[in-house]
């Protein structure tokens, strides 16, 4: 039977061109539409709960706001002067101050991992877990070098909340944060189940139960459209409902000065206190977005012209919320006589010679961008040509070809050797330590929603780094075998991706492929037992860094706080198993052989337990997540199964 994939969308937007306010909500779902207008504080009952994700930040930041106000926090204070517990493996560390966590120039790697999503359940402490972890890690940068996106950071937000105010983040958001401006369905985890109906939430396209982002400062708020435009209200210029206009102003500001147009633009909290699009027309435009697996949002406030748009989403992605949140922006403008004008993508042409000097920039590189994620040959096969080949960590090859163009730049083509409709163009950019960066502009537009353009670096030169014969075998051994995480509670939603996969490249020696729930990495081998990241992009190019270490049983911790054990060393699932004991935190994995493969079981277990089957792609083909998940399970050939729970629980096996 072809099952339907449904997307669910609130839209909410508030605008305050006539006295009070004018909101208008709607819903979108099965393909049908209904709009109705009303009050900002209409009848929950129309709308749906959801994860605010990333959005979530701008809520840590205005929490702290609150007590900066209240003179209990101050921004340039070191962080240590408010969570003493926090420690680092890195000394540099006590450099860093409340502003750099709010402004993601903290230099933390980037995101604590572990337990950090959850399914149906959120009884987890996300700042034991947290702490924990950091202490275990360097930084990537010197505290206030540059900006590149942080989710540890907030979470270290949430707990000088808890620390300064004396009660816990989520009493805070909800008793001080949400009750000062007069929301009554925002929350965390912790209340979700009070705020409102949850939307409902799909994996593969099959409804699935509820998530939970644990990391409350960074993507654990929960709340209703509605309530997050009337939160984005809160910042209009002059605005002093939730904190004091000029520490509102404070927020607005972008964490540099610079006129390097590939830095990222974030203030404190936002994502971008400027966008060219409104700026264009003298309008400044905040905004936040915000990724979990499940749910997307994006939140857009133009504060002198008093207007708020929010876009919720269960599907989809926060790109196409920021898009729909513009789309409504621009109706709201031009009711108060402003027209925004689309973007375009720049004018160039293409020039059939490469300048020599450029290139001298041949060589491979490490990238971090949705073009290419690994490792990347550049070349210059002449005719004005650069190519870019991309060998993934599965095997994968692919090429994309760059002509060079009237504006120094090299434009990716089509087959035709026409600059692409969707435009990048890349720059190559020497740095004074000798090193060399890639930077991308990129124009796209998304059929009958709109145009963005992204400027970034997104790559870097990589240098080769010999290794010995004994180090060299050793990672040879390890990335032969694909591993599994193992040690996340039985709910985490890690278990929905939780294979890595590693490869050698063999073109730069010394350097290993890993391809994680993050993404594809470069790491730079160290030792037998140590690769790290070496990136040093400044910019969100440079988020989520990964170092990652071999204990002396052969698992594997990554800085991510999840921990990995090679797929050899699992047991065979036969006929014999009769029972599966359980342990907390401590996934139960089996490979299917040939003995059980195409068999059907029935599983005996507490409700609690959770079981995954994997077919031999890697790929979910059954987990007790989906909703109606039938009792029968087949079992696939030379596939994966694991089950999950705590300890003392025991599964029966028929």
């Amino acid at each position: 039977m072809k099952k339907a994939i449904i997307t669910t969308l609130m839209i909410m937007f508030t605008t305050a061109a006539v006295a009070g306010s004018v909101s208008a909500a709607g819903s979108l779902q099965e393909g049908t539409a209904a709009a109705q207008s009303g009050a900002a504080s209409q009848d929950a009952d129309v709308e749906r709960v959801y994860c605010l994700a990333s959005v979530s930040k701008v809520y840590a930041a205005a929490a702290v706001m609150q007590l900066a106000d209240r003179g209990l926090v101050e921004l340039d204070a070191p962080v240590t002067e408010y969570v003493p517990d926090f420690k680092m493996a890195d000394p540099r560390y006590k450099d860093i101050t409340v502003r750099m966590l709010m402004d993601h120039t903290s230099g933390i790697m980037g995101t604590t991992l572990i337990n950090e999503t959850l399914y149906a359940e959120h009884d987890v402490d996300p700042e034991s877990i947290l702490l924990d972890n950091l202490a275990k890690q360097r930084l990537k940068a010197d505290p206030g070098e540059y900006a590149a996106y942080c989710n540890d950071g907030f979470g270290l937000l949430q707990i000088i909340v808890r620390n300064v105010s004396g009660m816990s983040y989520a009493d805070f958001i909800t008793n001080e944060l949400a009750a000062s401006i007069g929301l009554s369905h925002t929350g965390t985890p912790e209340n979700a189940e009070i705020l409102g109906d949850p939307v409902d939430v799909y994996v593969s396209g099959l409804p699935n139960d509820y998530e939970y982002c644990m990391d409350f400062g960074s993507g654990g708020i929960y709340a209703t459209a509605s309530d997050v435009a009337v939160f984005g209200s809160s910042f209009f210029t002059g605005s002093d409902s939730l904190i004091s206009p000029g520490l509102t102003d404070e927020m607005k500001e972008c964490w540099t000065d610079s006129d390097d147009a590939y830095l990222d633009g974030c203030g404190l909290g936002w994502d971008y206190v400027e966008s060219l699009k409104y700026e264009r027309e003298g309008v400044q435009v905040l905004g936040k977005g915000g990724d979990v697996l499940t749910m997307h949002s994006h939140l857009m406030v133009a504060p002198d012209e008093k207007i708020s748009v929010a876009v919720l989403s269960s599907g989809g992605s926060s790109m196409l919320c920021e898009l729909m949140c513009e789309a409504l922006l621009d109706t709201a403008l031009e009711e108060q006589g402003i027209t925004v004008q689309d973007l375009k993508p720049g004018d160039i042409s293409i020039v059939e010679d490469v300048p020599e000097e450029i290139k001298q920039y041949a060589g491979y590189y490490s990238f971090s961008d949705s073009l290419a994620a690994g490792l990347g040959k550049v070349s210059f096969p002449g005719q004005g040509s650069m190519l870019l080949e991309v060998e993934t960590f599965d095997g994968r090859n692919t090429q994309t070809c760059f002509k060079y163009t009237d504006a120094g730049g090299f434009a990716e083509v089509s087959e035709s050797g026409m600059i692409r409709k969707d435009q990048r163009v890349l720059y190559f950019k020497e740095q004074e330590n000798g090193g060399v960066y890639i930077a991308s502009e990129q124009y796209a537009e998304k059929a009958e929603l709109g145009a963005y353009i992204q400027n970034q670096y997104i790559a870097e030169r990589v240098e080769a780094n010999p290794l010995s014969d004994k180090v060299k075998a050793a990672w040879e051994a390890r990335c032969s075998v694909p591993m599994a995480v193992y040690n996340n509670r039985y709910s985490s939603a890690v278990y929905d991706s939780p294979f890595v996969f590693m490869k050698l490249p063999e073109e730069v020696p010394g350097y290993v492929m890993v391809g994680t729930g993050l993404g594809s990495r470069l790491l730079k081998i160290k030792d037998e037992m140590n690769a790290v990241a070496f990136q040093t992009l400044p910019c969100s190019a440079n988020r989520d860094l990964l170092d990652m270490s071999v204990n002396n049983d052969g698992t594997v911790d990554a800085s991510f706080g999840n921990s990995y054990v090679s797929l050899a060393e699992i047991p065979e699932f036969t006929s014999d198993i009769a029972e599966v004991r359980l342990t907390s935190d401590n996934a139960s994995w089996f490979r299917i052989g040939d003995g059980m493969a195409y068999e059907v079981i029935t599983a005996d277990c507490p409700d609690d337990v959770v079981i995954y089957i994997y077919n031999k792609f890697f790929e979910t083909v059954y987990t007790t997540h989906y909703i109606d998940a039938g009792e029968e399970i087949n079992l696939p050939v030379d596939g994966f199964i694991v089950f999950l729970g705590q300890s003392g629980e025991t599964v029966t096996i028929n």
